[in-house]
């Protein structure tokens, strides 16, 4: 059984693989197009180039990400969510600081530094919850009376199963 998984697994890679690659190497592809066309001033910075290059590399990063989630969830489904889950994200917002660093200012370097910022706050609200402020990542509290509600129906679901496991069981052994 688990080889058929590990088959499974490798061919839901191979699957995202053929189609992820090529979106992410054109994607790369044109932008250091656009990037040498548009900006070749600033390329010859080291910070420029180390700036490109992260880029890039976050690009890959972020498409090994992709196949191993469609890897990991063979036989999961997800309802209408797309396989890729947060490396999926990752790549949008590389392409958006990509694109938008040629087309409207190369300052937009700067917003990739909220990442670890973002994913530090939702680190903290999971395991602490939000304490007052502007709400964070923690569930919204039902109100007492909407748990009480929801006792009483479960205690009543719980119920009724009892008596007719027990009917069933009077009329087998009679």
């Amino acid at each position: 059984m688990a080889n058929a998984a590990a088959k499974k697994a490798a061919a839901a890679r191979e699957a995202a693989a053929s189609t992820y690659f090529p979106i992410v190497i054109g994607l790369n592809a044109v932008y250091l197009l656009l990037r040498l066309f548009y900006q070749r001033i600033s390329i010859s910075s080291p910070s420029s180039i180390a700036a490109t290059l992260g880029l890039v590399g976050l690009s890959f990063v972020s498409y090994k990400g992709i196949l191993e989630d469609h890897a990991n969830t063979i036989g999961k489904h997800k309802g209408d969510a797309l396989a890729g889950g947060a490396s999926l994200d990752l790549l949008g917002l590389v392409v958006v600081v990509q694109y938008g660093t040629i087309f409207f200012t190369p300052k937009l370097y700067w917003s990739l530094v909220l990442i670890p910022l973002w994913g530090g706050w939702k680190l903290y609200s999971t395991f602490f919850g939000s304490k007052g402020g502007s709400g964070g990542g923690s569930m919204p509290k039902n109100p007492p009376e909407s748990d009480a509600a929801v006792d009483k129906a479960a205690a009543e679901r719980a119920d009724a199963k009892r008596q007719k496991r027990a009917e069933r069981r009077r009329q087998k052994w009679a």
